[in-house]
């Protein structure tokens, strides 16, 4: 009996020792399905995947890409998705509003300064001429302005540097939408539009080419506005908090160490390599030269609530672009993200 009592005793241990700390082998099955995109901004995701971090916090990602954010909401709402990127735009805000079941739960990149993602660009006979700062976007007048997509955060980041320069931009500018960021940068150097609202790169790019010159930053014009959430199915959440609160766990570590690499890329080539690997750069050099505006993600998770809910007053109350505003309670559950940093803090399962 007394043998009996040790042998068991010690299947037990073994099982424990095995499994991560705090998980029991059926919470390691778990699967997470995740729509991500090649950007950037979403670095601390491709460093937590590439890092092992999710596998260990006892997750399995299955991940499906998408060029925006947007083109996910109906695999959201299916339950084809669990997780998913969305940027803060006017789409978001109506899917809601019309009631997909998502909720914002973390932050996935804002233009903290010295860290804008965003950048515009004009063509260069304009800066010639002398449009050369934020100040001077009143000789905009009458300029035709190329943004992906209507509503977007490219609109909102250029709309309000053309009321701070006291300009309408819902007359006094004419805008060419619908898009994509690759093609605008050319329409720049070929003069079918004057200024345009890109990712960094692209607007570096551009620059590089002598299309148009960057003559400001999306941290420049609305220092911490959001750029991107993650947003969680409300049923999983209900279902599945625990696995979710290790999702955030691994994705938080990975963004710590993407927040490092940005401010010193040469000191972290394999972070550099994992981004080129994940992301429409595809190149290391070219990564390492858009540092460090590769936007910053708060290493606790929070997103930048206030920005958020004063982009979705702006397009439904200054452009009307959002049907029905959605209350705060709706549109947001951060409660994981604190929980998952607090245990991080506590826990320390990725050591330092």
């Amino acid at each position: 009996m007394r043998h009996g009592l040790i042998w068991f005793l010690a299947c037990v241990t073994a099982v424990l020792v095995a499994a991560p700390v705090g998980f029991s082998s059926e919470a390691q099955a778990q699967v997470v399905r995740v729509g991500e995109g090649p950007f950037i901004t979403g670095g601390g995701f491709y460093v937590a995947q590439a890092r092992g971090y999710f596998e260990k916090m006892g997750l399995t990602i299955e991940t499906k890409g998408y060029n925006d954010g947007v083109f996910a909401v109906p695999s959201l709402i299916s339950g084809e998705l669990d997780i998913a990127l969305m940027t803060a735009n006017a789409s978001l805000f109506n899917s809601i509003a019309r009631g997909a079941p998502l909720v914002i739960f973390v932050d996935r990149g804002h233009n903290r300064p010295g860290r804008g993602y965003l950048a515009v660009n004009v063509r260069q006979e304009l800066y010639d001429q002398g449009i050369k700062t934020i100040k001077d976007f009143a000789k905009l007048k009458g300029k035709k302005i190329g943004v992906g997509a209507s509503g977007s955060i490219n609109q909102y980041n250029t709309s309000r540097a053309l009321q701070a320069a006291g300009l309408d931009p819902r007359k006094d500018v004419e805008w060419i939408i619908n898009i994509p960021q690759p093609d605008l940068m050319k329409m720049l150097g070929q003069k079918q539009v004057d200024v345009t609202d890109l990712a960094y790169q692209f607007g570096l790019f551009a620059q590089n080419n002598k299309w148009g010159p960057i003559v400001a930053n999306g941290d420049q014009i609305e220092p911490n506005s959001q750029i991107a959430t993650y947003v969680v199915r409300r049923e999983f959440l209900q279902k599945n908090r625990e696995a979710l609160v290790r999702w955030t766990m691994a994705y938080l570590r990975g963004v710590k160490e993407f927040n490092e690499a940005a401010g010193a890329p040469d000191k972290h080539p394999d972070i550099v390599d994992i981004l080129a690997k994940n992301t429409a750069l595809n190149k290391p050099e070219l990564v390492k030269a858009i540092a460090p505006f590769w936007s910053y993600v708060s290493e606790d998770g929070i997103p930048q609530v206030d920005s958020i809910l004063r982009m979705q007053d702006y397009w439904n109350d200054y452009y009307t672009f959002v049907e029905r505003k959605v209350p705060r309670e709706q549109l947001f559950d951060l409660s994981v993200a604190r929980e998952a940093k607090a245990r991080l803090d506590r826990e320390k399962p990725f050591g330092r």
